[in-house]
């Protein structure tokens, strides 16, 4: 082999290592592997660079801004909703509403952002129906997943092998070209969960002081229970004399020094007592009434003396101003490896954390100095301002449940026009009125004129370690073409024995991406594999569209570990699952994804060109 094949065969594996280690970020490996094959002279700068300007890139781009219009504007969680109602108190009905309604979500979100929306759902139609989350959210995951293949836009890996067909200058799939395909595989996903799966899946499981057992729009005295909490709230009073009396909540430091969390201030004056605004820059006056909350008697009695305090009562209730809420950190959020000191919550939301969950289990007394890893669970005291703004937050923390009484109606006034221009952005791409990316990035334009955003939140709303990675792993694609290396994969499959029938290679192929799509993106799979079976197809005359499909939707098949995907993860904190509860449901049914694909889409694409 030539220098050159070395070189990207290094960079490839170095790439996908890191990528299945995933201590550092996707798009940070991603772009020093592009800037390796941009320094050792493998890609010119135009070649390098060709993937930020790419049409699949853009794409992506505006469906992100597509679906945070949907998110913000309220749509998908009234869609949510309404579905859930359906739900009744029957698990295997339960599991078929919550499966079609994710992946009618997922089939135009994105899978994240469909978990994100039908998770609190769900926990609340367990705790009505008295259900065990553990029997519902993994169904819920893989939904999200299954409702990729139904369209076009359901998941980046279509749009690659749709873009790979495009640039070889031959005939693209259609919107709903995966229609078929994808129902069929949804509703042998469904049938599967139903009967064999729920079986397979744990019962309900009570893991210490877990939350999620009875999450979704619950009562106070559940949630502080849940979380362990219970007579750690105190009430306290300034005094005339106070040494607190005329500081702010910031030079008091309170949390540090102290080791208490102030929860809520309140003034009784001539129009009774006013719950005021609590945050670093509160003054406290004499007379001030203070809910704290911490589990240190030694701490509350050096507060007392130090601060010549009154303690009114050591258990107290909240006022109604405060309500109680419980987030969930997603696998990609700013926060993870970040300790609760460090976040800050109180200054950037308002809220104030009171208890945390790792790994299911409450954290004592460390809890504002322990790093936060994806799932881990927290209770946050927090006013009605300072829960909209955690709402608008899925990217970093996830609510999932709140008060009953705090509940809202969730649509904004660009609602409307969220749902005509969404509507007019399907018409255009199924009737191929226009190309898919004009359609999707007018939507997107037209999304923000509409005003579903305020601000940046437009910006906010794209995933941008996702549009940098893809861009940045595309020209690797190219460097595998450009020196032989993929013809070099391409002549040892031909050459093998038992891989040239067109079966065998939708075997392999399907095998291949379902593999990597446990360990690393699905994007970045489809981006390798798709050019591959692009050359297969020619190399031995036989249509590439069988080939293409089948990559597509292995590349939807990430069910065997809770690291898979994102939404695996997600789901696997919420729902106490164990590494094995995805293994043992997940591998049955991708062999059952597998024998399915084979068997449909030659049918439905045949091999003869």
């Amino acid at each position: 082999m030539t220098t050159d094949i070395w070189i990207v065969t290094c960079v490839l594996l170095a790439t996908i290592i890191a990528f299945v280690l995933d201590r550092f970020r996707l798009d940070v490996v991603a772009f020093i592997s592009l800037m390796v094959l941009l320094l050792t002279g493998i890609l010119t700068p135009t070649e390098a660079t060709a993937g930020f300007s790419n049409s699949l890139v853009l794409m992506i781009a505006g469906l992100f801004v597509v679906g945070g219009a949907i998110l913000e504007s309220g749509v998908a969680d009234l869609a949510g909703r309404w579905l859930g109602r359906l739900g009744g108190t029957s698990t295997i009905r339960l599991t078929v509403i919550v499966m079609l309604a994710s992946a009618l979500l997922s089939a135009f979100l994105s899978s994240t952002g469909t978990v994100a929306v039908m998770l609190p759902v769900v926990l609340s139609l367990c705790r009505r129906a008295k259900v065990s989350p553990s029997k519902l959210l993994i169904p819920l995951a893989f939904a999200a997943s299954l409702g990729g293949m139904l369209t076009l836009i359901g998941t980046p890996p279509n749009m690659v092998v749709n873009q790979v067909l495009r640039d070889a200058g031959l005939d693209t799939f259609h919107f709903f070209s995966f229609a078929p395909a994808g129902i069929l595989m949804l509703t042998l996903g469904i049938v599967f969960m139903c009967t064999i799966g729920t079986r397979l899946l744990p019962a309900q499981r009570t893991g210490s002081g877990n939350a999620s057992q009875d999450q979704g729009f619950v009562s106070r005295p559940e949630l502080i229970h849940s979380y362990g909490v219970d007579g750690q709230i105190r009430e306290i009073r300034i005094p005339h004399g106070s040494t607190f009396a005329g500081r702010t909540l910031r030079d008091l430091r309170l949390r540090t020094v102290f080791h208490v969390n102030v929860i809520a201030v309140s003034t009784t004056g001539a129009r009774g007592t006013v719950v005021r605004k609590c945050d670093p820059d509160t003054l406290l006056q004499p007379g001030d009434t203070l809910l704290i909350k911490s589990s240190n008697e030694e701490a509350i009695a050096n507060l007392i003396s130090e601060g010549k305090i009154e303690l009114i009562a050591s258990t107290a209730a909240l006022p109604k101003e405060v309500y109680l809420a419980e987030l969930i950190i997603p696998p990609r959020s700013e926060f993870v490896g970040r300790t609760v000191r460090d976040v800050d919550f109180f200054r950037i939301y308002g809220a104030m954390v009171l208890a945390l969950q790792h790994r299911n289990k409450p954290v004592g007394t460390r809890t504002s100095d322990t790093p936060l890893v994806p799932g881990d669970t927290l209770l946050i005291a927090a006013n009605a301002s300072a829960l909209k703004r955690l709402r608008k937050s899925r990217s970093n923390v996830l609510l999932v449940s709140e008060q009953e009484e705090q509940r809202e109606s969730p649509l904004t006034p660009a609602a409307r026009w969220v749902v005509v221009i969404l509507v007019g952005m399907l018409i255009a791409m199924s009737a191929g009125i226009v190309a898919n990316v004009t359609a999707v990035l007018a939507a997107a334009t037209l999304m923000v004129i509409a005003g579903a955003f305020r601000g940046s939140n437009a910006y906010q709303s794209i995933n941008w370690e996702s549009i940098v990675m893809i861009a940045s792993v595309m020209p690797l694609a190219t460097a595998l073409e450009k020196t032989g290396t993929l013809d070099l994969v391409v002549g040892e499959i031909v050459e093998s024995p038992g891989l040239t029938s067109p079966s065998s290679l939708l075997l392999l192929l399907f095998a291949v991406t379902s593999l990597l799509s446990q360990a690393i993106s699905n994007t970045a799979t489809g981006v390798l594999i798709a050019p591959l079976a692009l050359q297969l197809a020619e190399r031995l005359g036989i249509s590439p569209y069988p080939l293409l499909m089948g990559v597509a939707l292995a590349a939807s098949t990430a069910f065997s570990t809770p690291v898979a995907s994102p939404i695996n993860a997600l789901v696997a904190g919420a729902g106490n699952y164990r590494f094995g509860d995805f293994l043992k449901v997940g591998v049955l049914l991708q062999l059952l994804i597998l024998f399915a694909t084979l068997a449909i889409v030659p049918l439905l694409f045949p091999f003869s060109p």
